[in-house]
């Protein structure tokens, strides 16, 4: 069992590289090269985090609670 909320981070860092490549396609359409450019440097610093969150993930593991059964 891993911690909800890095796997939320996660998803929230893979919906903004999505934005970004999307208006790089777009910037690359429109011949804007230079913003191109500044979004795929944007774009590496959030596969970076995105890569780091993911290992945190991976190597993060709780154990799972046990509930102590009540006598009768």
């Amino acid at each position: 069992m891993t911690d909800p909320r890095m796997e939320d981070h996660a998803v929230g860092v893979e919906l903004q590289l999505t934005e970004l490549v999307e208006k790089r396609e777009r910037a690359l359409v429109q011949g804007r090269t230079d913003r191109a450019e500044a979004l795929t440097a944007e774009i590496e610093v959030l596969q970076t985090e995105l890569a780091a969150t993911a290992e945190r993930i991976a190597g993060e593991h709780f154990e799972v609670p046990e509930i102590e059964r009540e006598e009768m």
